[in-house]
This record gives C-alpha cells, structure tokens and sequence, in this order.
C-alpha cells in the first residue's frame, strides 16, 4: 500500500531536505502532499514546533486529524519535550536533526502503518515511553500545562492570553486557586494511606459535582493546587458560603473516615487570566498563616491590610520564640494597648494570644517534621514554658500530641 506523508508548518530551509528524502528513499511507499487540506486522507503527518504555541495548533489538529505524527522540536523548545508525551505523538525529532535520524523514524512509521501497532516516542534516538493515555487525558494535560504556564506568569502578551483561553469551553477557565497540604495519621489502615491523594481528589469532585464546571488538579510535590470558576455573582470568594462549607465538610469527612488532615489556602477570586499566578501566591500565603476562622481553611481575603498589623505580624514572627507581649507590639507599632488588642482581634479574627501561639505552633510542626530535636527542644526553639504546655496546646489545634504528630505521613501530591 502506498500511503500519503504531508508536511505541515515546516520552515522553507527544514522543509526542501525532508521532501528529498521522502523521494529518495521511499517514493515507492509514500506520496507527499502538497495540499494539507486536501479530502484525501492523510496517513503521516510531520509538524515543526518553532513557537510555544505550535504545541497548541498541534492540539487542535490531532483532535480533527487522527493519523501518525512526527513532531520537529527546535532546540531551543527542548523543554517543552514532555508535551510530545501528552499529546500522544508518535515520533518526535530534535531539530537540527541528520538524514538518519527522520529515516529512523520514517521506518518506523511505515512499519506501523503496515502492522497498525502503537509507536513508540523517539528522543534522540531512544525510546522512552509507551503511548497509550486516552483522548480525554491528553487534553486534559494541555489544558494543565497551560495552567502550569498561567500561575508560575510564564504567558504575557494578550495573544498568548487569547491562545491560552481557546483550549478551554467557555465558562471553564478557572478565577480560583485552592491550595492544599496535608498529612496522614499512621494508626489507619496503610493501604488507605497510599491512596490519599485518590481521596482527596475524589472528595473534591464529589462534593464540588454541579456547584462548579470542572475542577482542575495540579500536583506539586507537597501540595496541590485546586482551581475551578466560581460563577455566582460575587466580588469575594470569602462570602461565599457555599463553598466554605463544602471546604470544611471535605476536610472533616477525610479527617473521620480516612484520617487524612487537610489544610487550604485560598486565594482572591479573580477573573483577569493575567492575575491567575496572583491568585497562586495569596492561596499560599493563606495557607502558611493563622486562620480567622478555622485551623484548616484560610483565605487570603480576610487577612489584614491595615499597615500597623502587618507591622505587628511581622514583628511577632520575628520574636516569637522570645517572651514577647501584646504590649511590646503595641509599642512597636506606636498604638495604645487597648486600642492595639481591639484592632488586632478585629483584623486578624484572634486574640494575640491565640495568632501569637498559632505561629509558635506552625514553627513547632515544622520543627517535628523536619529536625532530630527532641520535644523538649522544640518547645523551648519556639517559645513554650514547657514541654507538657507544648505538647497539650498543640493536641488542641493539631489533633494529636507532638510524639504522635512524628508518626504522621506528610502528603506527596507527585
């Protein structure tokens, strides 16, 4: 059978070569297309990627064209090589590349022509992963991928916008970032425990099922962000009620049934693709803070913009592990003491007490986490009296002593 090749997006000075060697050497199994919209079916298709977002017109043409792809990289796009892997193509060549190597991958298109079997992805000559991702997942790591782009501010000019947002239906690009962290309790069954990030994935799409339009899942290494499109007509997703009680009763159910400790930051509800990587960072920020109102959820919306609190946060966890009091901050922000702790409580939802011993907390945990030190060194790094003061304050807020908190596993998300 002789089956037809196109060449598709390919530089004048790339593209001469190619249609050489495809004479040359198998013009008795293959015939060039000249007219890549043409009716009749095309069996190989070779595309070059010399922009970013070719990788997103490749895309859109595999969703219209099923046939093989071989995929020219350039150099300098050699980062985006695992976009071959989501996309599922078949062959991909690093550019410049000889005579050889597109005859390698040549034969090998051929063969699975003839045999219809799965390809192989080619890097640099060797083989490195099997395609076998649906449809449905392959689109879905394109729209990921450009997520990734969005919230680390890696795309700026509208156009990169404009291309961006035309991967996604209307109405599914997300204005909320969730960030999510957390820890497994060992005293549960250790098969559950490895399946956590199943959980938790689950129990977002179940609870969050025709609130919103889709959710999406980025994986960091020990956290994972959350991000969907909040479609009420709101200006704050803080006053969103709804949703903070489908975050509180995600994090008790995984809590009481898989002993699973969730904890989220959640940042600003914003619908400017541009500030998508803003989001990302208040949703972080949240989540390392004291909460206002529960431990376990945070949003960065409620914490204080009032300058003489930033001032005095600040101070505290510069000077937590010292005997510092609400009237040596007071001080230091020049406010009275009555008027300091009324504004404080108003401003960042505790007492000072209370924010005061939530950072000593969350520099303990760290401490457990990631230090040999015994508890009664830690209680003394980070500012209790005692060990036992230490070890019930922190049952009360955390949920478990320290020495059972260091049997805890911390959440790897990838």
């Amino acid at each position: 059978m002789k089956y037809t090749i196109c060449l598709s997006g390919i530089k004048d000075i790339d593209q001469e070569p190619l249609k050489r060697w495809v004479e040359e050497n198998y013009h008795e199994r293959f015939r060039i297309l000249t007219n890549e919209f043409s009716d009749n079916p095309i069996h190989v298709r070779v595309f070059q990627i010399r922009d970013i977002y070719d990788w997103v017109k490749l895309s859109r043409m595999k969703k219209h064209y099923n046939c093989y792809y071989i995929v020219i990289l350039d150099q300098h796009l050699l980062h985006t090589s695992p976009l071959a892997v989501r996309l599922q193509v078949q062959s991909l060549i690093i550019n410049p590349f000889k005579k050889s190597a597109f005859f390698r991958e040549m034969g090998i298109a051929l063969k699975t022509l003839d045999q219809q079997q799965i390809a192989l992805i080619q890097f640099e000559g060797k083989k490195i992963i099997s395609v076998h991702k649906p449809k449905a997942m392959v689109n879905e790591s394109m729209e990921v991928y450009m997520l990734r782009r969005l919230l680390h501010g890696d795309v700026h000019s509208e156009n990169e916008i404009l291309e961006a947002l035309s991967i996604f239906k209307e109405n599914d690009f997300p204005n909320t970032v969730c960030y999510v962290q957390g820890f497994v309790h060992l005293d549960h069954d250790p098969l559950e425990s490895n399946r956590s990030v199943q959980f938790i994935c689950s129990y977002f799409e179940k609870e969050f099922k025709d609130i919103v339009p889709r959710l999406y899942f980025i994986p960091f290494r020990k956290s994972l962000l959350v991000l969907f499109r909040q479609t009420e007509n709101l200006h704050s997703i803080s006053k969103w009620e709804e949703g903070r009680a489908i975050f509180e009763k995600i994090v008790s159910t995984l809590l009481e049934k898989h002993r699973i400790q969730l904890y989220i930051g959640v940042g600003s509800l914003n619908n400017n693709p541009h500030m998508l990587h803003h989001s990302f960072k208040e949703s972080k920020i949240a989540r390392s803070l004291p909460p206002y109102h529960e431990v376990s959820l945070r949003y960065y919306e409620e914490i204080s913009k009032e300058p003489s609190i930033i001032k005095s946060t600040r101070y505290i966890e510069d000077h937590f592990s010292e005997e510092v009091t609400a009237k040596d901050v007071a001080n230091h922000v020049n406010l009275s003491y009555s008027h300091f702790v009324r504004l404080f409580k108003k401003e960042t939802g505790n007492t000072f007490s209370n924010y005061l011993t939530f950072v000593r907390l969350r520099k303990g945990v760290w401490n457990l986490r990631y230090t040999d030190k015994t508890i009664e060194e830690i209680s003394d790094l980070v500012g209790f009296n005692t060990p036992n003061y230490f070890s019930s304050t922190f049952k009360k807020y955390v949920g478990s002593t320290p020495s059972e908190f260091r049997l805890t596993k911390e959440i790897l998300f990838t």
